[in-house]
Order: C-alpha cells, then sequence, then structure tokens
C-alpha cells in the first residue's frame, strides 16, 4: 500500500497529476480543489495517498491533508459511493464541514456534492452516524471540567464525534482536544477546526 508520495510535480490536470518519484512518473487522481492547492509544476510536492484497487486497475487517489485521506476511505465504505463520488464530496465540503453536516443530519449541505441526492446523503449520514455510535467514545469527566475549556460540555462531545467521523479514534480526539485556547464564543466548528490544525501538527 502506498500511503505517501514525495516527488516533483510534472504535470497537473483538472483532476490529476503526475508526480516524478525516483524516475518513475506516478499519476495521482484528486479533487480540482484539492489540486488546486498543490505547488507549480517543477516544484516539490508532498501527498497523502490511497490505492484503490479493483479487478484489473490500480488507481492511486492523493491528498493534501491527512483528513482528507480519512474521509474519503470512511465514504468508499458506504454503500454506493465509489472513488469518483467520494472526491466529487471532497470537492464540495472539506472535512471539518462534512463531519458537522453528518452529525446534525444536514442533508441540504451533503446534496452539494454532485451525484448526491437526497437519499444518497441520508444514506451517508445513516451509516457514518452508526460508525460513531459503534465507536462508543466517552469524554472523560476531569476534561470537560477544566476550567479553560467551555463551560458547555456538548460542545466538545460533538466535536469529538465530529473527528471519530473523520476516522480518528475517540483516544486521538480526545487529546487532540486537550489544553487548547479556546473561550466562550468557541463552537464545535471552530473547536473542531483548531483541533485538526493541532493534529495536522503531530
Amino acid at each position: 500500500m502506498i500511503a505517501r508520495v514525495n516527488g516533483t510535480l510534472l504535470q497537473r490536470k483538472n483532476d490529476s497529476v503526475v508526480v516524478n518519484l525516483s524516475g518513475l512518473g506516478l499519476r495521482i487522481e484528486s479533487a480540482p480543489r484539492i489540486i488546486a492547492q498543490l505547488p507549480a509544476t517543477g516544484e516539490e510536492v508532498a501527498l497523502y495517498t490511497h490505492m484503490h484497487v479493483r479487478e484489473n486497475e490500480l488507481t492511486l487517489f492523493g491528498f493534501n491533508l491527512e483528513e482528507e485521506m480519512h474521509l474519503f476511505s470512511l465514504l468508499i465504505t458506504v454503500s454506493g459511493i465509489g472513488p469518483k463520488i467520494a472526491l466529487q464530496i471532497l470537492e464540495a465540503l472539506d472535512p471539518s464541514s462534512f463531519a458537522l453536516a453528518v452529525l446534525q443530519g444536514d442533508v441540504k449541505s451533503l446534496t452539494q456534492a454532485k451525484g448526491i441526492g437526497k437519499k444518497g446523503a441520508e444514506r451517508i449520514i445513516l451509516e457514518l452516524k452508526d460508525k460513531v455510535a459503534k465507536a462508543g467514545f466517552t469524554v472523560e469527566s476531569e476534561f470537560l471540567a477544566r476550567p479553560d475549556q467551555l463551560a458547555s460540555t456538548g460542545a466538545v462531545s460533538d466535536a469529538i464525534n465530529a473527528l471519530v467521523v473523520l476516522g480518528y479514534s475517540s483516544k486521538e480526539a480526545e487529546a487532540a482536544l486537550r489544553n487548547l485556547s479556546v473561550s466562550e464564543e468557541d463552537d464545535v466548528e471552530s473547536l473542531l477546526r483548531k483541533a485538526l490544525r493541532k493534529l495536522s501538527k503531530w
């Protein structure tokens, strides 16, 4: 399994790039939004990757963030969601927005993705909420009682739920939310974004 690729960006198209890896040109597919964030042709690039295996084909999908890779891997486990549709979802929603949409049952946000109708959005919410429920996470009471954290424990719990949706374990999620610099104005979305920034540095 190829999990990460570091090399020189040789070519970029709307839906794929070619990366030179020690003289080997790897074609890597991705969402246009992700490709637009890459450096210019000829510069060094680092991508998290997921190798999708079919009967007669191996396809490599690339992502700037580990959370994007987690989300892609999670989406293709949902009934009726293949790699192409998963990329459409990543094009329409960043990982934190997607996780919040699932937790809040926000069908409208999910249907922004091309190829996702109301029934598809409802199926995604149902199957991924089940994943969170099966994770069976618990938030330590002493963590929630910290004076420098939010008075409302609901925001912390929802932020942990969102991280679990993105593929992190409950322990990783709780650790990411510890000792964050927060204020009374922080809500679930802002906590989630801060935690993702912290996780990306680990």
